[in-house]
């Protein structure tokens, strides 16, 4: 006897099996109990997975970015990012990505008798700290964590000759992900708040060639920001209204095999 069919058919006439049926357990079903059975068990199931519409799913959600304007070097700025509000769910994991951007002039001038062969390239790196010392302790063990490179090429100075380059401009990002699992909590709190990124500039000049008679300035300005997503898991409540029409029609169908049945 199939023990899955019987169990689905106490389920759907919400009674025991007869006895004879009971007793009977090497007899096989007729054929025309188990078409009911069938019936029935889709149409409970259609019901079960109506009403699992409520379970957890997962959901994404931003917590904002900021983005500051360029500014002469050295920098220190800031922004604001969004905590996770732990009452919309259970936070799965979240992404923050730091932004850096720069904008560079570099001036070269030639004080030997003769050409020099010379390659400039600017340098903004920039250093990220948090109010969360989780997170600022991660950044502590990274930075910096963008480096922007500004290169002029090779170039052939006349002797004597001062050449401007720029504005050179560089930007790049850096995405953190995985690294955010084992202090995911310090992002998630109740009723939400806000948490604070900052960074800081560290810029310079190298030259390659010129033999020491080269001479260089360089005016640079630079910029940072951030961004965050959270991806949670949410629970709906609230069947939708598709769910509850699945429901009706799988009620629907079961009382009416009862009243075939009567």
């Amino acid at each position: 006897m199939d023990v899955f069919f019987l169990a689905w058919y106490m389920l759907c006439n919400s009674k025991w099996l007869p006895s004879a049926v009971v007793t009977a357990y090497e007899t096989p079903i007729p054929t025309h109990w188990k078409d009911t059975i069938m019936k029935k068990q889709l149409l409970a199931g259609a019901i079960l997975a109506a009403l699992g519409s409520g379970a957890a799913h997962a959901a994404f959600l931003s917590g904002g970015s900021f983005s500051n304007t360029l500014a002469n070097t050295e920098i220190s700025q800031s922004g604001n990012l969004n905590l996770f509000d732990s009452a919309l769910g259970n936070l799965l994991g979240a992404t923050l990505t730091l932004t850096g951007q720069d904008a560079m002039t570099i001036v070269l001038t030639n004080n030997a008798q003769q050409a020099q062969l010379v390659e400039a390239t600017g340098r903004v790196r920039l250093l990220f700290g948090s109010s969360i010392v989780p997170l600022n302790g991660i950044f502590a063990g990274a930075n910096p964590l963008i480096t922007l490179l500004n290169p002029t090429g090779l170039n052939t100075l006349a002797a004597g000759e001062t050449r401007s380059f720029g504005p050179l401009a560089a930007s790049d990002s850096a995405t953190m992900s995985a690294q955010l699992t084992p202090i995911l909590a310090s992002f998630s709190q109740n009723g939400g708040g806000t948490f604070s990124i900052s960074c800081q500039s560290i810029s310079g000049l190298a030259l390659d060639g010129g033999g020491g008679q080269v001479a260089s300035q360089q005016t640079t300005q630079a910029a940072c920001g951030a961004s965050i997503n959270y991806e949670y898991e949410a629970r709906n409540q609230t069947p939708e209204p598709a769910s509850m029409a699945l429901v009706g029609l799988g009620l629907l169908g079961l009382g009416a095999a009862r009243r075939r049945k009567a």
